[in-house]
């Protein structure tokens, strides 16, 4: 089984060497920021607005709530590993190395909390939602997207790479749930949790694109999967030759396939 470490924010690309993981993070962005920024302008972020982004990544999210609050307003941008975040030099803005299952949090104070591609990595979401609600006003609002792999599959079953294809993608999401590393398929759990805290004006969205090889969809896929592959073939999980196959085929411009679906959910904490 993947190693398990037991501090409670551990992130699990958290040791990728600075280039790979900077191009892995801005990857995410180009494939997630518009749904994201879609959502967060339907929420009517404005000027004078206090913000809390928990694992702020490379910077995309915290960079535009910048803008749209403006000078009046403030973002916090909050993660474990903000060595990507130190070029952002915005008066509105402060960046703030923080676990968030543990570390402090301001309560009652942010108008917007939002999270993206966090809470799946964490051994207790509930209880890190949980903590989200209490940071923000009354009337404010939680914004969380994750990911559901459950549904990555080949779209053409008998192209001669699919079978592995898929096969190495549900034993990722097998092979890291009993590791206790991370739920790949956390998104589908996400609106239920979401329902647990009791918000007002609740609202879900699930967003799924069908990639292709050698696409820079896929680029993220070999970046983020290649070394859990590694591990499984050294675990006797899945043979060589199905992870072969898996990379091949993220690799071949007539392999396609359906990729995760980004499920995001919003709320308002009720007015006291």
């Amino acid at each position: 089984m993947p190693e398990n470490d037991s501090r409670t924010g551990d992130y699990f690309w958290s040791d990728h060497e600075a280039g790979a993981e900077l191009t892995r993070l801005r990857l995410i962005e180009h494939f997630n920021d518009p749904s994201t920024f879609r959502q967060l302008d339907a929420i009517g972020v404005e000027d004078g607005w206090r913000c809390l982004e928990v694992g702020a990544g490379a910077g995309s999210v915290v960079r535009w709530l910048s803008r749209r609050v403006g000078p009046s307003g403030h973002v916090v941008a909050a993660d474990l590993d903000v060595r990507f975040l130190g070029d952002i030099s915005a008066a509105n803005v402060q960046i703030r190395q923080c676990d968030i299952t543990k570390d402090p949090i301001e309560p009652s104070s942010y108008d917007l909390v939002h999270a993206r591609s966090v809470l799946a990595h964490l051994p207790d979401p509930l209880a890190v939602l949980q903590r989200l609600k209490t940071a923000l006003r009354p009337g404010g609002w939680l914004m969380v997207e994750d990911v559901d792999n459950g549904t990555v599959e080949a779209t053409d079953p008998t192209h001669p790479c699919a079978a592995g294809f898929d096969l190495c993608a549900q034993a990722r999401i097998k092979f890291l749930l009993a590791g206790g590393v991370m739920d790949l398929r956390y998104g589908r759990t996400l609106p239920s949790h979401l329902e647990m805290l009791q918000l007002t004006d609740v609202g879900n969205e699930g967003v799924a694109i069908v990639g292709r090889g050698d696409s820079p969809m896929s680029q993220l896929m070999s970046q983020s999967f290649g070394p859990m592959d590694e591990a499984m073939v050294a675990n006797g999980v899945v043979g060589q030759p199905d992870v072969s196959d898996a990379q091949s085929a993220l690799q071949d411009p007539s392999f396609l396939y359906r990729g995760g679906l980004i499920v995001a959910v919003w709320g308002r904490k009720p007015l006291e």
